[in-house]
């Protein structure tokens, strides 16, 4: 994996876990064990989300999460 991609979901895992008031590990579960986010959503839209701001890339996951039936 491409270190900018590492980070980004590295980025992605404890602005959910700040915003859900979680740790990074329940949040890691949730959209790499419970779900398949991170492989199917976060890697593959990187371009696309990382030029965001934080509160809508958040928001986002958020989104997806719920779709996914995890939140």
């Amino acid at each position: 994996m491409d270190e900018k991609i590492l980070e980004f979901t590295i980025f992605c895992i404890e602005s959910l876990a700040e915003k859900l008031e979680m740790s990074a590990k329940e949040v890691y579960k949730l959209i790499n064990i419970d779900t398949d986010i991170l492989q199917s959503y976060i890697i593959p839209c990187y371009e696309p989300l990382h030029s965001q701001s934080k509160h809508y890339i958040v928001e986002d996951l958020i989104d997806v999460m719920k779709e996914r039936g995890v939140l």
